[in-house]
């Protein structure tokens, strides 16, 4: 099937009729019929079955119609990206970044990325630390944003400041007159675990394997910000990294530092083998002024 074709069966299956296709498409009902009849001939089976009328598709069509949604939204997707970068007029960066330093992080470096050239543009994904390495090989990404250096060879890893892990807990649950706390304080309590989190996850199983301490584990979660909301409904603690115990530090919470807890390497990575744009420099150049 040609793209036509797709695009003509795609909106009769969906419409019902060739009128109501037609006036979508901005075209007459003999150019519709036309092609969706050519579209017939080519596959050598009918797509609609014609009675008094009305159109009804066949068990074909509507087996084909799964497959040509696909294609019709990619193809949908691929126009707006076109259109995207035809009304660009500076630099466009496509940014991953894990979800926690989804808002402490990105916001204001675009923000003052944007304040020094207006023009700049930006495509911003959330992603998982397993989803850094094919995101940037494949080259859907051009810069990510992540905790711990320890990647593919393929990814440069520039260390931008290492940030700690903290305890967080609903307030009165431990005394508050500290802000530090021994790992000792987790064995046996309801904690909130973290799952797939890469090599975060495994930094924080060694530590707290290092310090014997066994928490009780009922719930996981996928992100910190999952697992800092459950902390707030009463679930259990959670240990968070240091820009999430920050923004949900406040009336109901609390954080605390955990004695001998690993800092994360906080980096921006990309290719190791590209070399880097002028607008990447300038967004490592302004997360080292904003975190550095």
């Amino acid at each position: 099937m040609r793209l036509r074709h797709i695009e003509v069966f795609y909106h009769v299956y969906r419409e019902g009729s060739i009128s109501a296709a037609a006036r979508i498409l901005f075209v007459s009902q003999p150019s519709v019929s036309k092609v969706l009849r050519h579209a017939e001939d080519q596959l050598g089976f009918a797509l609609f079955d014609r009675r008094k009328g009305r159109l009804y598709p066949t068990d074909a069509a509507s087996e084909l119609f799964r497959e040509v949604s696909d294609i019709y939204e990619r193809v949908a997707v691929l126009d707006r990206t076109a259109a995207n970068i035809r009304t660009r007029k500076g630099g466009h960066l496509r940014i991953g970044v894990l979800p926690s330093l989804g808002f402490a992080v990105v916001p204001p470096m675009v923000a003052a990325m944007r304040e020094a050239d207006p023009l700049l543009s930006f495509d911003l994904t959330t992603l998982h630390s397993d989803e850094v390495t094919p995101g940037l090989v494949e080259k859907r990404l051009d810069l990510c944003i992540g905790f711990d250096d320890e990647f593919d060879p393929r990814i440069r890893a520039r260390t931008i400041n290492a940030v700690g892990l903290s305890l967080l807990a609903r307030r009165g649950e431990f005394p508050e007159n500290v802000d530090t706390v021994s790992p000792k304080v987790l064995d046996g309590r309801e904690m909130i675990g973290l799952r797939d989190s890469g090599p975060v996850a495994d930094r924080l199983e060694q530590y707290l394997e290092q310090a014997e301490v066994r928490p009780s584990v009922a719930i996981t979660a996928q992100t910190y910000y999952v697992a800092a909301e459950l902390v707030k409904l009463g679930a259990g603690v959670a240990i968070v990294d240091g820009f999430t115990a920050k923004r949900f530090t406040g009336t109901d919470l609390v954080a605390f530092k955990l004695e001998g807890a690993p800092a994360l390497p906080f980096v921006a990575l990309t290719l190791a083998d590209r070399s880097d744009s002028n607008l990447i420099e300038a967004s490592l150049s302004t997360l080292n002024q904003l975190f550095g």
